[in-house]
């Protein structure tokens, strides 16, 4: 089976992603940075949002 994942590090991007809707399905502790990350499935929503996120930069 194979489930494409997308971590995010970023605190606004996780930010930019709630609010236009999506939803991270994990949240987890990296054990060597000790920085919180979130995971989410890959999907044409999440693309587009991160194609949108990535233009405005």
């Amino acid at each position: 089976m194979d489930i494409n994942l997308y971590c995010c590090y970023s605190l606004p991007l996780r930010n930019y992603l709630r609010e236009n809707g999506l939803r991270y399905k994990l949240a987890a502790l990296n054990p060597n940075s000790k920085n919180l990350f979130w995971i989410y499935v890959k999907d044409e929503k999440l693309n587009t949002l991160l194609e949108k996120w990535t233009s405005n930069k």
